[in-house]
């Protein structure tokens, strides 16, 4: 009795077509990769150069301000705390600019007040500023 060897023939075949076109597509990735990667290595190193001319610091004043409205420029008390208008603080200020102005230089004014004091005294130390020309004006968090 001879077997019929056609299922056993037809289950053992497979279409070997896509499985060449996925390690051809693989083939060709990986070849491609190392390509890509080295070409995003590439980089220039500046060449040696004539060093730059010195650039001017701009000239920062600190403003601190106390719990109890108390103002200190570069840590030295200016005027009294319960002043509104800070005319000592303002000249002081206005001879600073002055003096970088004829450096060449600007001047910058840093506000570092305390959580618990009271808004005036930032506002007058505001209106300070405003009076001796400074523009470059910043508020920073005390430590």
């Amino acid at each position: 009795m001879a077997k019929d060897n056609s299922v056993l023939e037809s289950e053992d075949r497979f279409d070997m077509t896509s499985m060449i076109d996925v390690v051809f597509l693989l083939l060709i990735y990986f070849m491609y990769l190392p390509i890509q990667q080295e070409a995003d290595l590439i980089f220039s190193i500046p060449a040696e150069g004539a060093p730059q001319e010195n650039v001017a610091m701009p000239s920062e004043q600190v403003i601190e301000i106390a719990p109890d409205g108390s103002v200190f420029l570069n840590g030295t008390p200016v005027d009294h705390p319960e002043a509104v208008e800070l005319q000592e603080l303002a000249s002081t200020l206005s001879r600073l600019k002055k003096s970088a102005d004829r450096s060449g230089i600007s001047t910058i004014v840093s506000i570092y007040p305390d959580a618990d004091s009271p808004h005036q005294a930032s506002i007058s130390v505001l209106d300070a500023c405003a009076k001796a020309g400074i523009k470059q004006v910043s508020f920073a968090e005390a430590n």
